[in-house]
């Protein structure tokens, strides 16, 4: 293995006291969450140390855990050294007997913006693999890393929840993401790499200025005392937060309507009546939830929002049309801009769709846009009608249409959840004549979320 392309940490004392404390810090943590050496992990791995340290956790974990597992190292080809870097990765990751993967992104990158576009490829990525290896998404983000989101979020008016921070564990298109660093910092990842022989590839865009979380990262070197100060803050308001949402809950719980994944309704009187600060929650999570996007709006736009609610005004926003009817406003989700292009699905390898749907076949199948002529179409055909009838218009035009290698259109199954626990009740609508599956990717109302 390359000594010019790879590091090996050296912290000065105590290595072997703080690799035992981190190990059994990392089993607390999985302990809590219900995560035992017999689930299945996916490992995002970057090549640095953070992530090598997670690598080098979960195969010290246990032997099940080795089995189990599969790290994937996600090559954004964005330096010239990328792929060699990704290779001595996985000869590391090997010698820790863990299955590695290198996935290569192909895809022309942006002129502009380009860390945004790398974390969405790699997280689009790691999502693909947990789902096929139907496994947990271990994700090695640590304390220093938690104080340095909590920076950029504060610099940018995340509001109250934002502060809350990062979670340890979230649901995310149908992949639960794991944290189990968060309470870790940076330094012990060090030490434990150090013990443990654990070889780590810099990458030197962790030093470049010209991005927001390098600059956030060198401030909070200089001002240690800032950084705790921001954990600190963070540990308060999910208190408050906690409170915030129970609250918030039980108002949404009897009054709002969900049709999973394209549709809600509230009366519009309570709504107003609630206060401010709630009605801005409430208002950007249905719109999330609805609209499909991969952020919430913006709180300036929900403000605007709330503002057309009270004046009963229709308007868009956040992938949604919001309508009055009677003395109820309706979200339903709105259909993108028309894509011509089918996608491919690959049998047995289950794909997201629109950021709303996980589509599940043991077939090759095309998935396709809903057109206007195809709506019309399938309202006059009593075989395809049940797909119409079943959703509220104009939400019923975000439906995908899945055809067969011939252009037959497939039946689904749709598979009808538990609102509360998500948990499908095994009804199925109409009479499919194949095993494919349409599934809403959130499957339970925000306010249910973990």
């Amino acid at each position: 293995m390359s000594e010019s392309r790879l590091v090996k940490i050296n912290e000065p004392h105590c290595l072997r006291d703080r690799s035992v404390e981190l190990e059994l810090n990392f089993r607390k943590t999985l302990h809590k969450l219900g995560i035992t050496p017999f689930s299945r992990f996916v490992i995002g791995v970057s090549g640095g140390t953070d992530s090598m340290a997670l690598a080098a956790l979960i195969s010290n974990f246990s032997y099940s855990a080795k089995i189990n597992s599969i790290a994937v190292i996600v090559d954004h080809g964005l330096r010239p050294e990328s792929g060699a870097q990704a290779i001595d990765s996985k000869k590391e990751l090997e010698r820790l007997k863990l299955k590695t993967k290198i996935v290569k992104i192909n895809e022309k990158q942006p002129s502009g913006n380009i860390q945004h576009w790398a974390r969405n490829q790699r997280y689009r990525i790691l999502l693909s693999e947990a789902r096929m290896h139907g496994g947990l998404l271990m994700i090695a983000h640590h304390q220093d890393d938690q104080s340095e989101t909590l920076y950029l979020r504060l610099k940018h008016d995340s509001g109250l929840l934002g502060l809350a921070g990062m979670k340890v564990q979230r649901f995310h298109h149908a992949v639960r993401i794991i944290r189990p660093l968060l309470e870790q910092k940076k330094l012990e990842l060090y030490s434990y790499c150090t013990f443990n022989n654990v070889r780590a590839v810099e990458d030197p865009t962790n030093t470049n200025l010209k991005y927001d979380r390098v600059r956030a990262r060198n401030h909070l070197k200089r001002d240690k005392l800032l950084g705790n100060q921001l954990l600190q803050v963070s540990s308060h308001v999910n208190k408050i937060v906690s409170v915030f949402k129970r609250h918030c809950a039980d108002w949404c719980q009897e009054h709002i309507h969900f049709e999973f994944p394209i549709y809600a309704c509230f009366a519009i009187a309570e709504f107003n009546y609630l206060p401010e600060l709630v009605r801005i929650y409430i208002l950007q999570q249905m719109l999330w939830q609805i609209g499909a996007a991969d952020y919430p709006a913006r709180l300036n736009s929900v403000r605007a929002g709330i503002d057309k609610i009270k004046a009963r005004k229709k308007f868009t926003l956040a992938g949604c049309i919001v309508c009055p009817r009677g003395d109820r406003m309706e979200i339903h989700a709105e259909r993108k801009r028309f894509i011509s292009n089918p996608m491919l699905i690959i049998p047995h390898n289950p794909a997201v769709i629109d950021n709303r749907w996980l589509v599940k076949t043991n077939r090759p199948l095309n998935v396709n846009q809903m057109s206007d002529e195809f709506y019309q179409r399938a309202k006059k055909d009593k075989n395809l009608r049940y797909l119409m009838n079943k959703w509220r218009y104009p939400a019923r035009l975000c439906i995908p249409i899945l055809q067969d290698l011939d252009g037959r259109v497939i039946q689904p199954h749709i598979e009808e959840c538990n609102l509360n626990t998500g948990v499908s009740s095994g009804e199925i609508i109409g009479t499919p004549p194949s095993k494919t599956t349409l599934v809403p990717i959130r499957k339970i109302p925000f306010w249910s979320e973990n």
